[in-house]
């Protein structure tokens, strides 16, 4: 009955992928397609914005037209884009979906050319210096290489310099402490929140240097010294700025700002990153001296949010904490999820389960099933991030490309501290520990309205609103998913009623913690633990079935989450199917031409 389990997935993973291709004959769906699919999501945004607008009234009135381009554009993909692969189906609606809220979050809910503005690097001395100190210069470039292993502060600001205009660099006269203070976030993030969450407090004009070192990690025989600071001020070629909307400058640098902003979804170094993140700032200026990066802190937030501060601590953090441990629970559960008919075809198939199965109860499987589709869900999230991270701080081109915000410091991890569920119960499961990869636009219309004094702040209406607006766009993007995916039986309406259920699960708790404060505040901290801990996971198991059910209907266990499978290779698990290599031809990219002639690029 393994033998045949196993048969099952790969029978459904070939009648899928021949839907598709059916669909496309048909007319009906088109692959994603790169460049194409990717118009509505960061192209046509960023050439918008790249044209500046804060002086011509016309040109930011159109962006209503652009919108509506790209709403139309994105729904399109949402209705009629798939792929062979179902997990890559179902993504194929979220990319559509997330189109339609970022883009109303950049043109609508906020202005970036009037607001943001991103930490940045540039060098200190003028043209003139650098062309006569180029053998100079490339010996400091080529420092950068040696990251970890030199001084951190130099190195690091030689690891990162972006493209600048011109005139720009000219003008570099450095930060002064009393023009930046610490944590500036503009007009959208109130900075004495920001600070709450973070524990940052912003040095005292006139701060001596002594009071200004930064920690001994900084250095490995101790703090630096006034002297050593003065020596490493005069050796500094760079210096970080906050850098507002370059109108002035070239096309490439607008371009380069933009793409920033519109591919940077928690907004990490810039002044609207999300506030459970470590703080984003140029470092504060003593006197003619800038402290170093590191200095930027706290590195790890109370929500539990840290950074590395070079790329050999990052790619071991995330390697040993992050990719090893995810990468064997994902196998696993890639094991045991194809021997059971659930993970396949839904909750509605009429397979026969295997031995392991059929002898538990219906409480007992609908426990197994939640569970393992849980932990799949959170370590093939986890595994892509910390991947992906990795990729982009080391692999080529990625570092060469993106320089400075390639660097680790922009790299936070992805999940928070598992103690803020335990304790501020859901609120903190869906607020702090469940990654914010798209709470900036999630929060942007609550923050529009409370600009605008629509809502007033702290009230329970602006609550209700910023809870409803998180939930409902959640519930929107995993609809477009459900819809967008492969199989034809899916329920798109499903995931939405389950972002529902899970707002009107924090808004319950957090208003019974408060009427109940007065008596549970007496009760020792491991019980009210326990207490957030039990209501989370009674919810959690009550409603989390609307989710996980049309998961399993959109097929997207099948898809392969390891290359290799150690489990499979050790012969542990119930499965008949021991192949240890697991990428197929089925499920790579290829080169892919329509019927139209703007339908082609690499097919996903």
């Amino acid at each position: 009955m393994d033998h045949q389990n196993a048969n099952l997935a790969t029978t459904y993973r070939e009648l899928y992928r021949a839907k598709f291709q059916n669909d496309v004959r048909a007319g009906t769906k088109t692959p994603f397609l790169v460049p194409l699919h990717l118009l509505g999501v960061w192209i046509i945004p960023t050439l918008y914005l790249a044209i500046p607008h804060k002086n011509r009234p016309w040109l930011y009135r159109a962006r209503w037209l652009v919108l509506a381009f790209i709403v139309a554009f994105n729904l399109n993909i949402i209705l009629h884009v798939s792929s062979p692969d179902c997990a890559a189906g179902y993504g194929a609606g979220l990319v559509g979906s997330w189109g339609v809220v970022w883009n109303f979050t950049l043109l609508v809910w906020t202005r970036p050319q009037w607001e943001a503005k991103r930490v940045n690097i540039r060098r200190k001395k003028t043209l003139e210096d650098v062309r006569s100190n180029s053998h100079e210069e490339s010996t400091t470039l080529a420092s950068s290489q040696t990251l970890e292993n030199g001084n951190a502060a130099t190195n690091e600001l030689a690891g990162g310099c972006t493209k600048e205009d011109p005139r720009e660099q000219s003008q570099a006269t450095g930060l002064q402490l009393n023009e930046h203070r610490a944590n500036d976030h503009g007009p959208l993030h109130n900075v004495k929140e920001r600070r709450t969450h973070t524990g940052t407090k912003p040095p005292e004009k006139g701060t001596g240097i002594s009071e200004m070192l930064p920690s001994p990690r900084e250095n490995g025989n101790g703090t630096w010294s006034a002297a050593e600071l003065e020596k490493l001020a005069a050796e500094q070629e760079f210096e970080y700025y906050w850098q507002e909307y370059p109108a002035d400058a070239s096309l490439w640098t607008r371009i380069d700002w933009v793409f920033d902003i519109v591919s940077t979804f928690r907004m990490t170094g810039w002044n609207w990153a999300i506030p459970c993140l470590p703080p984003y700032e140029p470092p504060a200026e003593v006197g003619n001296y800038q402290l170093p990066l590191s200095s930027v802190g706290p590195q790890r937030t109370k929500q539990g949010y840290s950074r590395c501060l070079t790329r050999k601590e990052l790619f071991l953090n995330r390697l040993i904490y992050n990719i090893l441990p995810n990468y064997i629970i994902a196998d696993f559960c890639a094991v045991f999820m194809t021997a059971d008919p659930y993970f396949i075809l839904g909750p509605e198939h009429n397979k026969p389960l295997p031995p392991h199965l059929s002898s538990l109860s219906p409480f007992s499987l609908f426990l197994y099933r939640t569970t393992l589709s849980f932990a799949g869900t959170v370590c093939a999230l986890s595994l892509l991030f910390s991947a992906g991270q990795i990729a982009l701080a080391l692999l080529p081109p990625f570092p060469q490309i993106l320089r400075f915000r390639a660097h680790p410091w922009h790299l936070p991890t992805v999940n928070g501290s598992f103690a803020q569920v335990l304790d501020r119960g859901l609120a903190g499961f869906w607020g702090a520990w469940w990654h914010q990869t798209f709470r900036f636009g999630f929060s942007a219309p609550t923050r529009f309205f409370l600009r605008h004094k629509y809502l007033k702040p702290g009230s329970p209406a602006a609550q209700l609103t910023s809870a409803a607006f998180a939930f409902l766009t959640s519930g929107f993007l995993h609809a477009s998913g459900s819809h967008s995916a492969v199989p034809s039986h899916s329920r798109w309406y499903a995931p939405p009623l389950f972002f529902f259920l899970a707002g009107l699960g924090t808004t319950l708790q957090s208003r019974l913690s408060r009427l109940l404060a007065p008596y549970t505040k007496r009760l020792p901290r491991w019980a009210r633990r326990a207490g957030n801990l039990a209501f989370v996971t009674v919810w959690m198991f009550a409603t989390s079935w609307l989710l996980v059910d049309d998961f399993a209907r959109c097929g997207i266990w099948l898809f392969e989450p390891v290359p290799v499978s150690v489990l499979r290779a050790l012969g542990i698990g119930p499965v008949a199917d021991r192949r240890v290599w697991r990428v197929d031809v089925g499920s790579l990219v290829r080169w892919y031409q329509g019927r139209r002639w703007w339908e082609v690029g690499i097919a996903i």
